[in-house]
């Protein structure tokens, strides 16, 4: 939804407060319901700032480097993997070896695998959406 929000050379968007907006301004518009999640929000406005933020660094020029994006959750439907910074060391916690090999295809084994892992533990619904979508693949 965000890449097509982003394709579209003007995007309204209409923040209910408390009770929501009127039902027959809905209908009369035509406007599509956009949900964040499953809880409950006084406003729209905070929802509306994700849904911008979202959409805006998808436009042109906003990220630095467009392949930056390719690596993001939910990309390939899951989440991302682990991001590690400086220093190599932080409170006895080391970043892993093979992130500092300079080896790109096991650094991407390694990010790929640790995705699988994080999607499985933390969103197991998205795990098995992928999980789903892969077996597919592999039939095909």
């Amino acid at each position: 939804m965000a890449r097509e929000l982003a394709a579209e050379p003007v995007v309204g968007l209409i923040c209910g407060r408390f009770e929501g907006v009127d039902e027959r301004v809905l209908e009369a518009r035509g406007i599509e319901d956009v949900s964040l999640g499953d809880f409950v929000l006084s406003g729209g406005e905070i929802a509306a700032m994700a849904l911008i933020d979202t959409v805006v660094r998808l436009l042109p020029g906003v990220i630095g480097d467009p392949a930056g994006l390719t690596d993001e959750s939910f990309e390939a439907g899951l989440l991302e993997y682990p991001q590690y910074t400086r220093p190599q060391v932080w409170e006895d916690r080391a970043v892993p070896k093979v992130l500092l090999s300079g080896h790109h295809a096991e650094i991407e084994a390694w990010r790929r695998s640790q995705a699988e892992a994080v999607t499985r533990t933390r969103r197991p619904d998205l795990w098995s959406r992928f999980s789903a979508r892969k077996k597919g693949e592999v039939r095909s």
